[in-house]
């Protein structure tokens, strides 16, 4: 049996029923024309494609047809450089960046100068003003120059400059100073640099020189110096081939990792060790000396190896006196006497042995 439609199924209404296509159907149809606009555009067209506003050729077959129409007639114009303008996978260079609109070509031109000039001013620009720099000896610089004695002054920060002692020979604020760096074998009360450099303000400015100092008891009884560091305060002197080149005396220091002793005037160096960071303005260097030299000269050479060959140029004594010092040293028996702790940037002094 034949399948029948459901009583209750409509058909749905035929769109053409009753539309006769005679002579007078044809009569009454209305003409549109093309308007002048179309048609100017229509014979633009015919000579030039069109671009929409998104700045995309438009033709006939397609985006895609009319761009790669135009790459292959370059390309074949230009065979040589076929392979140059071709991605893996056979995408054209460019193509991505040609479909992009004005206003999205300039910002990514924009963004790619930004770009480069970011990473012209990391890679060329002028060194960080704030990071120690501590040159490698035998580097190109200005000359050290000579030393001039000149008056006595105060220093920005604290301290006093020895523009008196410019020049000589073996000065130290504390006589001392020399006897008592420490040998290979010495014991008791240590003082020693743990980094020292010099650091450009910027601008123009003199630099500073910085001083990392480490100092310990040497021994399970702790050492208790005044502050700001030992009764004397801190006393630095730079001496050169043609005498000393900087000395100041009574620097501020900042002490870290040590206790304050019972009456809170004075610090507790145990056996673990201190730390201090000392700073000698470039004020205190004395008249005629070059700060980039004596910054040069403060190294110590060394060879292809890397291995030290000699002395430093200039020979860096960083010194504290307090009579708490000589009394420890007493007690512990040690070899060197007296008040004073002293570090020097040279190698230290074999120790005399008995024949």
């Amino acid at each position: 049996m034949p399948d029948r439609p459901q009583p209750d199924a409509l058909e749905p209404r035929d769109p053409f029923e009753g539309l006769v296509l005679d002579e007078d159907f044809v009569r009454s149809a209305t003409v549109n024309e093309p308007s002048a606009r179309a048609r100017m555009l229509a014979e633009r067209w015919r000579r030039e494609p069109p671009v929409d506003p998104g700045g995309r050729r438009w033709s006939l077959d397609g985006p895609d047809r009319s761009r790669g129409g135009r790459s292959a007639a370059r390309s074949g114009r230009f065979p040589r450089f076929r392979g140059l303008r071709r991605r893996r996978g056979g995408a054209a260079v460019g193509t991505r960046f040609r479909s992009l609109s004005r206003g999205e070509r300039w910002t990514a031109v924009l963004g790619a100068l930004i770009v480069l000039l970011v990473v012209g001013g990391l890679l060329f620009g002028p060194n960080r003003a704030h990071t120690p720099q501590i040159a490698a000896p035998g580097a190109p610089g200005a000359q050290p120059g000579s030393p001039r004695p000149t008056g006595d002054r105060a220093l920005p920060g604290g301290g006093t400059f020895a523009g008196s002692k410019c020049g000589q020979h073996g000065y130290h604020r504390f006589p001392t100073a020399a006897d008592s760096l420490p040998t290979e074998e010495s014991t008791g009360p240590w003082l020693r640099f743990a980094a020292y450099g010099h650091q450009q303000s910027g601008g123009g400015k003199p630099g500073e020189f910085l001083f990392d100092l480490e100092l310990g008891s040497g021994s399970g009884t702790p050492l208790a110096l005044s502050a700001p560091l030992g009764s004397g305060g801190v006393a630095v002197e730079i001496e050169g081939p043609d005498g000393v080149v900087a000395a100041a005396h009574g620097l501020p220091s900042t002490v870290e990792g040590a206790g304050h002793t019972p009456d809170g005037q004075g610090w507790l160096v145990t056996e673990r060790g201190t730390s201090a960071h000392v700073v000698l303005p470039a004020a205190a260097l004395c008249p005629g000396v070059d700060e980039q030299a004596v910054a040069l000269g403060l190294s110590l050479p060394t060879d292809a190896g890397h291995t030290v060959n000699g002395p430093a140029r200039y020979t860096l004594t960083v010194s504290i006196a307090d009579s708490e010092v000589g009394e420890l040293r007493r007690v512990l028996g040690t070899q060197l006497r007296g008040e004073v702790l002293a570090a020097t940037n040279q190698l230290p002094t074999p120790a005399a042995k008995p024949v």
